[in-house]
């Protein structure tokens, strides 16, 4: 039986658990290569770290990759595979971050919060959340996180960043505008007496690429892009939406990473200037 690889990154999952990731994304293959008539066995292969990612692809390119935005322009795997598709969520394509403070802290800007503890959003920190954040420091000249702060530290729900400022109980935390957006519904009270002291551009957040070569058939891989074109109108498909908190995939255009590559250039310029 032939074998439909699959590449996913760790920091793509937004508190979606490992195993749940995997049996989804085999699950939704194998039944639409049933309904296509391509039978094979699915392997998806999570990849925790950026280089082991990079040197896999490079082996031997996956039939699907889903990475991080960041990581795609940071990795050299554009000989090996090809962008097709990126996500929509919530309605919108692409991620924006926020820091929060209360309106009542006396703390408006990022200076104001040297030495104090900060709440982060596990995916708000990771990929090009943390290259945001990080630039965002390095061009007030303000630091890394790490020495800014007193204290860093990660959640993995909205709620666990946002209701500590709320009540007081920490000064500051970096979240996403959607989930920022989420809680703002669910209690008016908290876009009230929460401000929003820096915000970021907005960044496609995955990138789902196919490879280029070495298909079986060329059927097989223009049944794999109706595949997931069709994602969100395939039960098996309508599981991953669920899990990953997504609405659908839709067609990749390179403009779309114009304000990472922004971001980019601005990073390696900064961290240049504060390389001993």
């Amino acid at each position: 039986m032939d074998i439909f690889s699959v590449g996913m990154a760790k920091v793509c999952f937004r508190n979606v658990n490992r195993n749940d990731a995997v049996a989804a994304y085999r699950g939704f293959l194998e039944s639409c290569g049933r309904r296509f008539g391509n039978i094979y066995k699915a392997d998806p292969v999570v990849y925790d770290d950026t280089p082991t990612f990079e040197a896999e692809i490079q082996r031997q390119p996956m039939n699907v990759t889903i990475v991080d935005a960041w990581q795609f322009l940071t990795m050299n795997i554009h000989a090996q595979v090809k962008p097709f598709f990126t996500v929509v969520e919530n309605g919108k394509m692409g991620r924006k971050y926020v820091v929060l403070t209360r309106c009542d802290s006396g703390l408006t800007n990022l200076a104001a919060l040297r030495g104090k503890d900060i709440l982060e959003l596990e995916y708000a920190g990771a990929g090009v959340g943390k290259a945001w954040f990080d630039t965002l420091l390095l061009s007030e000249k303000l630091g890394t996180p790490e020495t800014f702060f007193g204290h860093v530290k990660v959640v993995t729900k909205p709620t666990e960043a946002v209701l500590p400022v709320f009540f007081g109980k920490t000064p500051a935390c970096v979240v996403d505008q959607a989930g920022f957006d989420l809680m703002k519904e669910l209690n008016p009270q908290v876009g009230q007496q929460l401000q929003v002291v820096a915000c970021s551009d907005t960044y496609v957040d995955v990138v789902v690429c196919l490879r280029e070569e070495h298909w079986s058939s060329a059927k097989l891989k223009a049944d794999t892009i109706t595949a997931l074109e069709e994602l969100d109108q395939d039960p098996a498909g309508q599981q991953i939406c669920t899990l990953f908190k997504i609405d659908r995939m839709v067609p990749f255009a390179d403009a779309q990473l114009d304000t990472i590559r922004k971001l980019r250039a601005k990073y390696e310029s900064l961290q240049k200037e504060v390389e001993p």
